[in-house]
Order: C-alpha cells, then sequence, then structure tokens
C-alpha cells in the first residue's frame, strides 16, 4: 500500500500513548481485525500498531486499505461473499470480530464464523452489546445474541465484549447539540454509557493477552445519566443553554425518517422504547470483571462531555 495518504506512524504511537494503561501485551502474533474503519476499530489500530503486533485489517473498501501504513497488511473481504474471507484468516492467531449494524448482520456473523472454524484461530474477541442478553427483541441486539450463541457453539476460544451505549453515539446529534436541545429519547431512567477508546483498550487487552479466554465482560462506565441530566451535562459543558424536549420514540423517529434508512429507525425506535420503560443501569458489582481488561477504570461520559464540547467550540473559533 502507498505510504501517501496513510495515517503516519507517529500519530499512531501517539494515539497509543493516550489510550490507557500499560499491558503486558502479548505481540507475536497476528491479529485480524474485522471493522477497523468504525468509532471501535479507529482507536483499536492505533493501541495495536504502537504494541508491536501485526495487523492484518480485513475490509470491502480499498481506498481504506490504501490509506493504512504500509507495515499493515490489509486483505480485500466482503461478509456477503463468504469465500472472500478465507484469504483472511490465513496464518492468524486472534480475531477482533465487529459485524456493523444491518439488516444482514446475523447472516454475514454466522457465515464469518462459519470460516472461522475451517482453520481455527487461537482466540476470537467479539464485539457484541449488553442489549443482547437485556433486549434481544431490539434488532441490532437480537442479532448479536445469535452470533453468542455461534461462537459458543463454535468450540473456538472466545472472548465476548458486551459494551452500554456508547458515548459518541451523541457525535451524530452534534447540530441539534449545539442548537440547543439533546433530542435523542433516552427517557428519565438511568443509561450507562461507555466511551469507544475504552471498549478498545479492553478488546486490545483481550486480544494480546492469552489469559483472557472464554469469558464475557460488560463494558462501562458508572455513569448513567437520563435525557434531563444528559442534557445538563452538555449545557454545562458548552456554556449555554441545552434543553432535554422529551420526545417520544415516535416523534423521534419521524424526525429522522429522511435521514436514516427504514431498517434503522424501526431498529432506533425498539431501542429508545426499551430504554424509555426500563432504562439501561448498571451498579459497580456487574463492572467489577472489567477492571481485567480495564485496570485503571472506564473514562467518565463527563469526561467526553467536556472533552467534545472543547473541541467542537474550537471549531467554531476557528473559521
Amino acid at each position: 500500500m502507498p505510504q501517501s495518504g496513510g495515517t503516519p506512524t507517529n500519530l499512531f504511537a501517539h494515539s497509543f500513548a493516550q489510550s490507557g494503561p500499560e499491558h503486558q501485551w502479548i505481540t507475536s502474533m497476528t491479529v485480524l481485525i474485522f471493522g477497523g474503519s468504525g468509532n471501535v476499530g479507529r482507536a483499536l489500530i492505533p493501541i495495536l500498531y504502537a504494541s508491536g503486533a501485526k495487523i492484518r485489517v480485513a475490509t470491502r473498501s480499498t481506498a481504506y486499505a490504501a490509506s493504512l501504513p504500509d507495515d499493515i497488511d490489509t486483505v480485500i473481504a466482503d461478509m456477503d461473499d463468504p469465500s472472500t474471507l478465507r484469504p483472511a484468516f490465513k496464518g492468524v492467531e486472534s480475531v477482533f470480530l465487529l459485524i456493523a449494524n444491518s439488516p444482514k448482520e446475523t447472516q454475514q456473523g454466522l457465515s464469518t464464523l462459519a470460516i472461522a472454524a475451517e482453520s481455527p484461530p487461537r482466540h476470537i474477541v467479539y464485539l457484541s452489546s449488553d442489549l443482547a442478553v437485556r433486549a434481544p427483541m431490539i434488532p441490532h441486539a437480537g442479532g448479536k445474541f445469535a452470533i453468542e450463541t455461534a461462537l459458543r457453539a463454535s468450540g473456538i476460544a472466545h472472548t465476548i465484549l458486551r459494551p452500554t451505549y456508547f458515548a459518541q453515539n451523541d457525535l451524530v446529534q452534534k447540530d441539534v447539540i449545539t442548537a440547543g436541545a439533546y433530542a435523542t429519547p433516552l427517557g428519565a431512567h438511568p443509561v450507562a454509557r461507555i466511551d469507544t477508546r475504552d471498549v478498545a483498550l479492553a478488546a486490545a487487552t483481550a486480544l494480546l493477552d492469552i489469559r483472557a479466554k472464554n469469558e464475557v465482560f460488560l463494558l462501562s462506565s458508572l455513569d448513567a445519566p437520563n435525557g434531563n441530566e444528559t442534557a445538563a451535562l452538555w449545557s454545562i459543558a458548552l456554556g449555554r443553554a441545552v434543553i432535554y424536549p422529551d420526545l417520544t420514540p415516535e416523534d423521534f423517529a419521524n424526525s429522522i425518517e429522511t435521514m436514516v434508512p427504514p431498517w434503522l429507525n424501526f431498529d432506533l425506535l425498539i431501542m429508545h422504547r426499551w430504554f424509555k420503560t426500563n432504562g439501561h443501569p448498571v451498579n459497580q458489582e456487574d463492572l467489577e470483571a472489567q477492571a481485567a481488561l480495564l485496570p485503571q477504570g472506564p473514562r467518565s461520559y463527563r469526561s467526553f462531555v467536556e472533552e467534545t464540547a472543547n473541541i467542537w467550540q474550537s471549531e467554531t473559533q476557528s473559521r
């Protein structure tokens, strides 16, 4: 791959330095990554790169493959055509498996596991969701539950990561938040958050540490603000009023129907109904196990809001 247009090595090293505590990395292995261009993948690759691990990224995008440093191996592969996945698995010891939310998520996940089972890696780290067990009637959560079940049945050593609601989900609401409203209909119950950078750090620890096998980890901070509390945090961070309009899930779905495909709008509708009725709380006891992957603890949601508000304000001032 050409280096031109790629991410410079020193930026990868800087990202690792900012990512969290030191770990006893086992770096004499090749790690295969699915989902490298998403929020978690973009944070994971720099950590693995700086650790010295050999990285292979499976992607459909030739442009994305060309953007990576020369010493990151890439394989052009499409989960809709499972036969293209076989070259990706050759000679790898550890696999990070992230299947993007889509109507085809379950099919893609099961097909990928079937290909993996033909020449099993030593370890698969699967990024699931805590909602997979709490609310499998939510389409994207139920798909992950099915993939979890298949992974357990495969006999391949594995680690399952179940994060709560991503702090970075707020980023798609930037224009609305900066205009003075936090519109996501979270409701009045607590909704726990996790920063995707902590999910990436936990994944890296599991991928490179052979002690983590056949385990399930809930990943979350203890920060679980409801809708009103979330708006208040943004208001403080931005230094101006941000209200919580307390939209119904149906009203919110109507407001975004021209912005997202119908399947995703319906998926979000079911999730927001769940949050409105149940919230998504966690407690300290729930999080004891995650210390093995995040020994210094997760970032707070408040720190994410403050950091993001500063970035947004800096962008505005630089225009």
